[in-house]
């Protein structure tokens, strides 16, 4: 089934995995890799003993409490990294020294420093360096991509994103290390948000200059609850950001506006708004003061199938098996980071931040917050 390979000429019909990290979302990369026919899982590793051999035994595969020692397996072609993402750089390396390809999950690290660290052990040894941003592989996102990708709203002009869900505290008293700088590097902006912002920028482009506002508003927590940002995208579209985790009912929402309509995306479903006449063209040419363009709207049909875990997977396994990269590379994986650390880093030096951020900046503040262990507040 296995034929000998090194990095670049891969000759494999199934790709060996281990997933690091099987509690939460652990589990979700075991059951993906059962529905991936070019997938077999070869062994688990937690630190946690009482988590970790059940879930071996159970499956009847190899248990590894120090995942080292995992990756020290000729067994093992690649592996999932699932643990808390102050963990994801240190593992993924190590995996990628050790001669495996990683899928690791979001976020991809604590700071763009380590994206950067872990993008140069994938090119020095050859690995494939995966990132799941499943809402990519969505449906709806796909087809919202093309449409503004295709020219159909025109020239892009603005955009805008909200991003408002909620948690209770318990959520951060049952696993400490979310709610510290320490821990977890930010708060809403990294362990949700960090979706929506890949998905800014899948949308709308590559984000250049970035305000930002954080602020802990009712958590018992150092790290942001809520955070809002203008960001400046390429092509000079205007963008607007919002996430917290303390608002209810829920709400997700996407508006990118053009030179010829707009589109919004909601509840997984896409609305497109256009004018009989393109509004750069009607506001050079018409002559009523208080005129403007007559519109419509119309509902985007899209098949409601949202992204998931065995997309991803499915996408990275070829991409181990063909030689291409996966679809979310590191350096693609990184850019939602940048976002991240861009709007904390503009909050605290009370300016725009431009990217790519500087490293070693965001690397002196991170030490700063993670040493005075304070809630996230906004410069007044």
């Amino acid at each position: 089934m296995f034929l000998v390979f090194r990095f670049g000429v891969v000759k494999m019909s199934r790709v060996r995995f281990g997933v690091i990290g099987v509690k939460g979302i652990g589990q979700t990369h075991i059951t993906a890799i059962s529905k991936v026919p070019e997938v077999e899982l070869k062994a688990v590793s937690d630190i946690v003993e009482e988590i970790g051999k059940p879930v071996a035994e159970k499956l009847g595969i190899r248990y590894f409490k120090d995942y080292r020692d995992m990756l020290d397996s000729k067994d093992v072609d690649a592996v999932c990294v699932c643990t808390p993402h102050y963990l994801h750089a240190s593992m993924s390396i190590d995996a990628l020294k050790a001669g495996k390809h990683v899928l690791c999950e979001k976020p991809m690290a604590m700071s763009v420093k380590e994206c950067d660290d872990m993008i140069s052990a994938a090119k020095k040894s050859g690995g494939r360096l995966g990132v799941v941003f499943q809402n990519r592989f969505s449906a709806v996102f796909q087809e919202a991509r093309r449409i503004i990708h295709s020219g159909e709203i025109g020239n892009l002009t603005r955009s805008s994103m909200e991003a408002c869900r909620f948690r209770t505290q318990h959520y951060y008293d049952d696993s400490p290390w979310r709610k510290s700088w320490e821990g977890s590097g930010a708060g809403v902006l990294i362990n949700q948000a960090v979706h929506d912002l890949d998905l800014y920028y899948f949308l709308v482009g590559k984000p250049e200059t970035v305000l930002g506002v954080v602020e802990t508003k009712m958590h018992d927590a150092e790290v942001e609850d809520m955070a809002s940002a203008v960001i400046l995208f390429e092509g000079g579209v205007h963008g607007l950001f919002h996430a917290n985790l303390v608002e209810s009912p829920s709400s997700d929402r996407i508006v990118v506006a053009g030179s010829k309509g707009k589109i919004v995306v909601e509840q997984e479903q896409i609305r497109m708004g256009r004018p009989e006449t393109p509004v750069d063209e009607f506001i050079k040419g018409r002559r009523e003061v208080w005129s403007s363009p007559k519109s419509s709207w119309i509902d985007v049909k899209v098949e409601r199938q949202r992204g998931s875990h065995v997309e991803v997977l499915r996408d990275f396994v070829q991409a181990v098996l063909s030689g291409r990269e996966p679809t979310v590379t590191g350096e693609e994986g990184r850019i939602a980071i940048e976002m991240v650390n861009a709007i904390v880093l503009s909050n605290y030096s009370y300016k725009p931040v431009k990217i790519p951020v500087d490293r070693e900046e965001y690397s002196r503040l991170l030490a700063r917050l993670e040493k005075e262990k304070c809630r996230a507040k906004p410069h007044s």
